[in-house]
C-alpha cells in the first residue's frame, strides 16, 4: 500500500499526485490518500469512477478524510487500452505511422488573457488559474502553444506562482509565448522568465488556424 498525505494541498494536486502513483501499481494494490475536505474526497471518487478504481472513504475527524483507491482488473485494462497489451498497441500505432500517444487527437493551443480565472472573486480566480496551469503541465498531451496577452502576460514574468508549471510545459514541447505589446504596456519587458515574445499578427494566425483554441479565462 502507498500512503499519500495531501492535507492542505489545493485542487487538483491530490488527484494528480494520486494518478501518478496508482498508474504504476498492480491489480489489487491500493493507494491511501489523506485529504482535509469533502470536496477533495469527492474529486478522488470521481477520478476513481472514471478510471475504474475501487473507491472507499472514511471520515477520520471533522477535517480529515482517508480515501482508499484499489487497482482493479478493469482499471489495468483501461490503462493498456483494452485487452491488448501495451506493446501491441504501441506496435500498431508505429505501423500506422502515427506518433505514440497522439493517435486520433487534434492539437490545441491555450490562450490566457488574465491573471485570474472566471468572474467574481479575484483572489479565487488566481487560485483557480494556478490550479489549471498546474494540471495542464501534467497532462499526457500538452498544448502546442500557450499564449499570454493583456493581464495574462504577468503569468510568464518574474514573481508569477506558475513559472514552474510553464517551464514544465516548455520542457515537454509546448511553446510559451507572451504578447510584446502587453509586456511593454505593463512595464514587464525586462521581467519575462519563460518562453518568447509574440505579436498580434502571430496571435491572430494562431487563433484562426486549425488548432482547437482553449480559453480558460
Amino acid at each position: 500500500m502507498v500512503r499519500l498525505n495531501e492535507i492542505g494541498k489545493q485542487c487538483p494536486i491530490p488527484v494528480i499526485e494520486t494518478k501518478k502513483v496508482i498508474e504504476n501499481l498492480e491489480e489489487g494494490e491500493l493507494v491511501e490518500v489523506l485529504v482535509d475536505n469533502e470536496i477533495a474526497s469527492q474529486n478522488l471518487r470521481k477520478f476513481a469512477e472514471q478510471r475504474g478504481y475501487e473507491y472507499a472513504c472514511e471520515l477520520i475527524s471533522d477535517h480529515e478524510y482517508r480515501v482508499k483507491l484499489t487497482v482493479t482488473e478493469r482499471a489495468k485494462l483501461r490503462l493498456m487500452g483494452g485487452e491488448r497489451s501495451a506493446n501491441e498497441k504501441i506496435r500498431e500505432i508505429k505501423d500506422c505511422g502515427i506518433p505514440s500517444g497522439k493517435a486520433g487527437k487534434k492539437s490545441f493551443i491555450v490562450v490566457i488573457s488574465s491573471d485570474s480565472m472566471g468572474e467574481g472573486e479575484k483572489e479565487l480566480g488566481k487560485i483557480l488559474l494556478k490550479g489549471f496551469l498546474y494540471a495542464l503541465a501534467r497532462k499526457e498531451d500538452v498544448p502546442r502553444k500557450v499564449i499570454f496577452y493583456n493581464g495574462g502576460a504577468k503569468l510568464s514574468c518574474e514573481g508569477s506562482d506558475s513559472l514552474e508549471d510553464l517551464l514544465e510545459l516548455q520542457k515537454n514541447g509546448c511553446e510559451i509565448l507572451t504578447c510584446g505589446t502587453c509586456l511593454k504596456f505593463q512595464g514587464l519587458e525586462d521581467h519575462l522568465q519563460v518562453g518568447g515574445v509574440t505579436n498580434m499578427y502571430d496571435i491572430t494566425e494562431a487563433l484562426t488556424g486549425e488548432d482547437i483554441v482553449v480559453k480558460p479565462c
